[in-house]
């Protein structure tokens, strides 16, 4: 089904649904272009389109007067942050910071910006905008591997390294004016990922607000997954990595003497 044809149905559902629901109930209806992404060794990155329709409960309301946020986000895993230090003339790493929960991929688009949206404390309750994920309560450690108390102003500048790292690698997006209307109801969002996004489950939850408070949300979910002999190299170095690794030092090695003994033959 193409995405115009997608819209379509989410239109027509959106009106089935306005009939059936309370007058009161403001409701989405939305999908995803695909639902899974198959990464192959020549993947590039792709773009994931998102649309749905608001319905409006009464001929006189706009949807247009409410505001929509998409946020796509996952797998999490623990990160750890270093800051380096130049002892006895040499630069290593020293003070580490480990967030338990940090999302490998985070993208967010809205149809205005998110400070005109809704209040700080709703943003960070929804953890809505990049700079409102919850890592977690970190855990800071020495040179010499022993735990450390951090100050709080120390943690928030390894917080903002983190995302300022996620954000050059291009795994942190932040799209205000993302959404685009399609006349009164019908809207749509493209969501860019990127070829080095890791590879698991997915979330895409849209919010819908009215007067800076959420009055619908609805989630779909995402797989991203490698496919071919990529998925297999990839589950078998990570199920079994002492299997793999000997294999791949035992294929070096016989690459290596294959070479040489192509050239002593010249």
């Amino acid at each position: 089904m193409t995405g115009f044809a997608r819209i379509c149905v989410a239109a027509a559902l959106a009106f089935m649904a306005g009939g059936l629901a309370p007058a009161s109930a403001a409701q989405l209806v939305t999908d995803l272009s695909e639902h899974q992404v198959r990464i192959r060794s020549n993947f590039t990155g792709t773009q994931i389109l998102l649309f749905g329709a608001i319905e409006v409960n009464t001929a006189n309301e706009r949807a247009l007067d409410r505001d929509v946020v998409v946020v796509v986000t996952g797998p999490t895993r623990p990160v750890t942050v270093r800051r380096k230090a130049k002892v006895a003339g040499i630069w290593i790493n020293h003070d580490a910071l480990t967030f338990p929960k940090v999302p490998g991929y985070y993208a967010v688009a809205s149809s205005r910006p998110l400070e005109v949206t809704a209040d700080t404390s709703l943003l960070q309750r929804e953890q809505i905008g990049v700079d409102n994920i919850d890592f977690g309560t970190p855990v800071a450690r020495g040179v010499d591997g022993s735990t450390e108390i951090m100050s709080p102003d120390e943690e928030r500048n390894f917080m903002k390294a983190l995302i300022r790292n996620k954000r050059r690698e291009k795994l942190y997006i932040s799209d205000p004016g993302g959404i685009i209307f399609l006349g009164q109801t019908l809207f749509r969002a493209t969501v860019d990922i990127p070829a080095n996004v890791p590879v698991g489950l997915y979330t895409a939850t849209v919010f819908l607000f009215h007067d800076g408070k959420v009055v619908d949300a609805i989630s779909s979910p995402l797989y991203i997954d490698k496919s071919g002999l990529e998925r297999f190299l990839y589950r078998f170095a990570h199920n079994d990595a002492l299997l793999y690794g000997l294999i791949a030092v035992i294929g070096a090695g016989l690459a290596g003497w294959l070479g040489s003994a192509v050239l002593r033959q010249r």
